[in-house]
Formats: structure tokens, sequence, C-alpha cells
């Protein structure tokens, strides 16, 4: 009877990740297996080590990079998997990785370590390979970089002190075990989806600061470190229930708003508008006319300096009611 996979005796692994740079690009890691292989690098280098193809989950075709990438493991990775070959043991599968508590750092010159001596990092020795952030440790984590940077945010100014102030809301983190569920990336990419009680939180972060969380309030702060870019090629519509405040700039900054509509500007105020300049107002009409008009109340215009009227035509002052000229001297020429 023919021996096949499946057929044949089933042989699984475990082992360390020693090289993940796959020539194929397959997302395949170099294993050394615990009993099949030894620690000696002399009598095995890394380069010697079969290459172990991963397997992906069902949410994922394996084909035409439609799905998730198949990478994960890093050196020094702890992996399982089986040989699609049996006792040849010459054809791994990896099918999913192993967390511990690592004690010692990496020992470059021995097997079943990181060759680059990266992993495991020294800050992590003694703990579970579990984020912190899912342990509900904060210390040593982007939480104690995203408040010291939210306490550099506080009395944000409004126009006119018509509001007050405002600040950047500090993150509610509060995480407990085992209900934070956390991926974090190489370079320190993190996405957060906390179930905890009373603490539910959206988490989004890059690891240059720049971050989107979703508090367990339903309050959303959005952060961004570098130039944001906002495109759509259709409608928007907009709607505020509350108060809006927006400041451009800072006390370091004298930041500018440039506005370009190609269209037509429709905007209705059903309070009142008060606009406070401290440098000049220059408005131009290239084509078309100026039209201003008070349908019940009066129209003030004040002047602390001089004020000049010209027209390139005719002009017509008229008025319903009595018209009056003060003035210390009076030139009608």
């Amino acid at each position: 009877m023919l021996n096949y996979m499946g057929k044949d005796s089933f042989v699984w692994f475990m082992g360390v990740v020693e090289d993940r740079q796959d020539p194929l690009e397959l997302g395949r890691c170099r294993v050394r297996c615990l009993g099949l292989h030894t620690q000696n690098k002399i009598d095995i280098p890394t380069e010697d080590l079969p290459w172990a193809t991963p397997v992906q989950p069902m949410t994922s075709a394996s084909m035409n990079g439609i799905g998730h990438t198949p990478l994960g493991p890093v050196e020094g990775s702890w992996v399982v998997g089986f040989f699609r070959d049996g006792a040849n043991a010459q054809d791994p599968i990896l099918i999913g990785t192993v967390g511990g508590v690592p004690q010692v750092e990496s020992d470059v010159e021995s097997g079943f370590n990181d060759p680059n001596g990266k992993y495991p990092k020294s800050d992590f020795l003694g703990e579970p390979d579990v984020n912190r952030l899912a342990r509900g440790i904060t210390q040593g984590t982007i939480v104690d970089s995203k408040l010291e940077d939210a306490q550099k945010l506080k009395d944000i100014p409004t126009a006119n002190n018509a509001q007050g102030t405002w600040f950047e809301p500090m993150t509610p983190i509060g995480a407990t075990y085992p209900y934070n569920n956390v991926y974090e990336s190489e370079s320190g990419h993190i996405q957060e989806f906390d179930d905890t009680e009373g603490a539910e939180r959206i988490h989004t972060y890059h690891k240059s600061g720049t971050f989107e969380e979703i508090h367990p309030s339903g309050h959303k702060v959005t952060k961004v470190k570098g130039e944001d870019y906002e495109i759509s090629m259709g409608n928007k519509f907009v709607h505020i229930k509350g108060n809006a405040n927006v400041l451009i700039g800072d006390d370091e900054n004298a930041s500018n708003l440039t506005l370009y509509v190609k269209g037509n500007v429709d905007m209705q105020v059903n309070g009142n508008v008060t606009e406070k300049i401290k440098g000049n107002v220059e408005q131009t009409v290239e084509e078309g006319n100026v039209a201003i008009k008070s349908e019940t109340g009066n129209i003030e215009i004040n002047s602390e300096g001089n004020l000049k009227l010209y027209s390139g035509g005719e002009m017509e002052i008229s008025s319903g009611g009595p018209m009056r000229l003060r003035g210390s001297s009076i030139d009608l020429n």
C-alpha cells in the first residue's frame, strides 16, 4: 500500500526560527528542530536548515495575495509544526508559534537562538511573551509617551475665549487580562480591541505617535504627528450637533488658512457673527456686484482712521429719512 501524507506516520516538531529571509518570499522560515538538529551550528549551520512553509487560516486564500500575509515569526520565535514528508523530516510545515517566559538573551553562537542577537529583548526577560497592554501593564509602553505628549496640549484657546479653552483627552486605558486583544508589529505599530468591561476601546497607533482611539464613552480622539490629507471624490456631509472649535497654529507658529471654492458658497447663520481681525481685510470681486443688505436692523461702518468711498462710475446716496453729514469741516467739491 502506498504511503502519502495522512496515510504514513505523522511526525511533528517544535523548534526555533533562525532565518526568515525567504528567497521565494512565501513566508517560509528556517527552523532548528528539537531532537532532529543539533545545537552546534558548526555541525548544522543555519543555512543548512530546511525551509518551513506556514499554514494560513481559512480567512486567507493563500493565492494571489488574497487574505492575510503569512508573516509573523521573528528569529528566535518558538514554533510548532509537522513534516509533510513524515519521517524523512525535510519538508516542514509551520502551524503556529509558542510563547513563554524568556530568561536569557540570545546566544548568537548557538543554535535554537536568534542569530542576530535581537530577540528576546533584554527589557522583556523574565516576563510572559503576551503583550504588556493585553496584560493591563502600561509602564514601558506607548501609554507613557501618549500621556506625556497629551500634557503638552492643554488650555487650547477658542476664538475670543468665547468657550474658554479645551485640551486633548487622556487615554482612558483600563485593560485587564484576558480581555484586551492586542496586535503589535515588529517596529511598534499597535492595534487594540479592548473588551474589558467599562473600559472598552478601539485603538490604532503608529510608531510615530499618530493614533486614532475610540474611548469607552464613544468619544473619538485622532492625533496626526505629520501632515494630514483627506480627499473625498464625491459629496461630503458633516453634522456637528454640539459646538465646534478650530485653532490653526499656536504661540510658536503663525499658520495660515487657505480656502478655495470653485463653485458657490452658501452660508447661513441663525445667530450672530463676530469677527476679530488683527491685520488687514481685503475683498476683491473680479466679476459681478456687491450687495450688503440689512432687512430689519441697521448698518454701521466705523473707522478710527480715515474712511474713503470711491466709485469709478456714478455714486448715488439716497435715504428714506433725514440725511446728516457731520465733521469738523465738509468739503463738497
